[in-house]
């Protein structure tokens, strides 16, 4: 489970950053230039089997879409590589490491070749995917430090007003699912009755890994790793909204239903005070000024750069796929 969600967040970076392919395979067609950088169709076939399946077939508009990111991906690496922003080996082999951490994978070996196994691919992909999203972190981190100035005391004044908003807890939690139990009203029975072993006072992690139907989770004891607030969209909204009124150590006494099943909640970890949340709170008030900076900082640089699109979308054809509303 985890190492799905690790494989769709390099996908999405690599949609901002580049893809790179080792000189010593067979590119194929070019299908744009990029300040004289080539973008070959092999790049979009890659993208478009990550993202879809070998089987499954993208709509022109998604094609395009997916097209208009490599474009993107290539400006960025170029203004990457021009601010002296480059990702090293070490720094990919660092990240790695915390990627097999994460994922509880024995070896980097292991992890590139469960990717290759399920999607087809190879170290040299995973690895330019890792740095494309690398780079675009540093060029935004660059871009960010100059352009949008933090105000130490607006960010203290939206804490002092509402501290409670700003709380954060990491959390392990046991999920009954919907789908492997006969009913709701099932699974909800069964849910009742693990709180009512924890009363007692059972382990949690034990009973996560005998217990939780969320296998990705349930081996580590329950434990989703990382602090999170309640402005989180990653997670549903019932298990964000019960996570967050928890204190350190406590658990939902009531089951919390989601479109998962039934959730059992324990607050592990809780941050409060303002030294604590501040970077959080920070973010919160400030991440929408620095994406709209980052955002017109990349349209500047297609606006002034050399772009040659050599391949075109028929979208038309999208619109002939759509079965017609049937009046009755």
């Amino acid at each position: 489970m985890k190492l799905l969600k690790m494989l769709a967040v390099l996908m999405i970076g690599a949609l901002l950053g580049g893809i790179i392919l080792t000189g010593c395979e067979n590119k194929g067609t070019v299908i744009a230039l990029v300040n004289g950088d080539k973008i070959y169709e092999k790049e979009l076939n890659s993208m478009l089997t990550g993202l879809y399946g070998k089987d499954a077939k993208a709509t022109e508009a998604e094609k395009e879409s997916i097209f208009e990111s490599l474009i993107t991906s290539k400006l960025i690496e170029q203004e990457a590589k021009k601010r002296k922003l480059e990702i090293s080996k070490d720094d990919i082999d660092a990240y790695m490491q915390e990627v097999i951490k994460a994922n509880g994978v024995e070896s980097k070996e292991a992890f590139y070749e469960q990717l290759k196994t399920t999607y087809g691919y190879n170290k040299n992909f995973v690895d330019g995917l890792i740095r494309s999203s690398m780079e675009e972190k540093a060029l935004y981190d660059d871009i960010i430090a100059k352009d949008v100035k933090v105000d130490e005391a607006v960010i203290k004044k939206a804490y002092d007003e509402n501290p409670s908003k700003y709380k954060m807890v990491e959390v392990s939690h046991i999920l009954i699912s919907l789908e492997k139990s006969e009913n709701e009203a099932a699974a909800l029975t069964k849910a009742k009755a693990l709180v009512a072993r924890l009363t007692t006072g059972e382990d949690f992690a034990a009973m996560a890994k005998a217990n939780s139907d969320d296998t990705g989770s349930a081996v580590g004891g329950g434990v989703i790793s990382g602090y999170f607030g309640a402005d989180n969209t990653t997670y549903v909204q019932e298990f964000v909204a019960a996570s967050v009124k928890l204190n350190a150590g406590e658990y939902t006494l009531e089951p919390v239903l989601s479109q998962f099943g039934y959730h059992i909640i324990k607050a592990d970890n809780v941050k409060s005070s303002y030294e604590d949340v501040k970077n959080y709170v920070t973010e919160i008030i400030y991440g929408p000024i620095r994406e709209e900076a980052f955002v017109n900082f990349i349209d500047k640089l297609k606006k002034d750069g050399k772009i040659d699109r050599k391949m075109k979308f028929d979208l038309e054809k999208d619109e002939e796929t759509v079965e017609p509303v049937k009046i009755q």
